[in-house]
């Protein structure tokens, strides 16, 4: 019998340690979570999302590894994905999309 992955609590403590090491990797304008832990529905075993925008030429595929290695350790599963400001701009209106969603539903971790 599969035994049921169950992840730590995601807690204001965490949540100022995934800043920390965001923030001694890159320089991120904005950092937000959303997902379920942001809108408070997050179950034992659900990830942790992030939204991080910050200027950049590389490709949005690119963009999260260095993000990614950072937070490695701190919690087991997590999504990162990284947009530019233009690119948030550009979709920020768009009914549905998933950065409109993910600004309107998330949560305010950092802005410089």
């Amino acid at each position: 019998m599969a035994s049921v992955l169950t992840f730590p609590s995601v807690t204001d403590q965490l949540l100022v340690e995934v800043v920390h090491r965001i923030l001694t990797v890159g320089s991120p304008i904005k950092i937000v979570m959303f997902g379920s832990h942001a809108k408070g529905t997050a179950h034992p075993n659900s990830d942790l999302d992030l939204l991080i925008i910050e200027e950049s030429e590389l490709p949005r595929y690119r963009r999260s590894g260095r993000y990614r290695r950072a937070l490695c350790g701190v919690f087991p599963a997590k999504d990162v994905v990284v947009w530019t400001p233009q690119e948030v701009e550009e979709w920020r209106t768009v009914s549905n999309a998933f950065i409109s969603t993910a600004l309107s539903e998330g949560r305010l971790l950092y802005e410089r």
